[in-house]
């Protein structure tokens, strides 16, 4: 077996058909096939089932086998290319809009003054799409929502993301000194996408405490939500060090029993950290110390 067949084996496989998958390799797709045809070959069975563009069950586990081979030539060619320390290298780190704007800046400060010739991409997904780009080996590190409870991946939580209720400033609520949940009863909310981990957190936290939100407006950003508190067209409970931002039209109140949020750094496990990775990830740790 050669790394070749082994990529483009696992690149049909996970882009569902040869022609993507010879794009995605930067081939053409004869050759691509015969790259799969030779490994067929050699293992001596069908490995993709060419009628649904499914791996066979032989194929399934090559490409849990292969998978886990080619992370780790990836780690070892990374680890090897770094040898010399004065070569400059990139750094992919995947992090939500809201931790990029309001958790980031200090360490990406920091990061440039100690790395100066490393290149930080840093790309805003939410966690879920950011675990899978981790996993998938496009991202060094990754800064999401917890727990990810994933096999292949190790994580550490930073903080917790304290939750409070923004209000319009001149909404009655704002004048409120104690507001409980049930205030809130028939008031028009503007609440994180359910497909988002927080989203989800929220309201499961509802539907323990048997309380129906008035659902006005379902976003995938709070930024946008905080846009709209101050335009006055609901409520919403965001992160404590977001809202406002000196908005004298926000107000934020404190709700007893909210949950807060776990935030936290993950990376593949069989995956080499550059030292790029481990300065990022100790400014990281020394920003919620601090």
């Amino acid at each position: 077996m050669t790394l070749e067949g082994l990529r483009c084996f696992c690149a049909v496989v996970d882009s569902g058909n040869f022609s993507a998958a010879a794009m995605r390799m930067r081939r053409s797709q004869p050759a691509v096939s015969q790259q799969l045809r030779s490994l067929e070959r050699e293992v001596g069975y069908r490995l993709i089932d060419r009628k649904r563009g499914l791996p066979t069950p032989l194929g399934g586990l090559l490409y849990a086998r292969a998978h886990q081979i080619l992370h780790s030539v990836a780690a070892l060619e990374r680890e090897m290319s770094e040898f010399d320390m004065e070569v400059g290298h990139e750094l992919r780190v995947g992090a939500s809009d809201t931790t990029a704007l309001h958790a980031l800046p200090s360490v990406v400060k920091g990061f440039s003054t100690v790395a100066p010739q490393t290149r930080l991409v840093l790309v805003n997904r939410n966690s879920d799409a950011i675990a899978t780009q981790v996993l998938q080996g496009s991202l060094d590190l990754g800064i999401v929502t917890l727990p990810q409870h994933h096999a292949e991946l190790d994580e550490e939580e930073l903080f917790r993301q304290r939750l409070v209720l923004a209000t319009p400033a001149k909404h009655p609520i704002a004048s409120k000194r104690s507001v409980k949940l049930e205030d809130l009863a028939g008031e028009p909310l503007l609440l994180l996408d359910a497909q988002t981990r927080t989203g989800a957190l929220l309201r499961a936290y509802f539907h323990e405490q048997r309380f129906e939100p008035q659902i006005k407006l379902d976003s995938g950003s709070f930024e946008v939500i905080i846009r709209y508190i101050a335009e006055g067209i609901g409520l919403s409970f965001v992160p404590e060090s977001v809202p406002g931002a000196g908005d004298k039209r926000i107000a934020t109140r404190r709700l007893t029993g909210l949950p807060s949020v776990p935030i936290g750094v993950i990376w593949r496990k069989d995956a080499y950290r550059s030292k790029a990775a481990n300065v990022f990830l100790e400014l990281l740790r020394g920003a919620q110390e601090g």
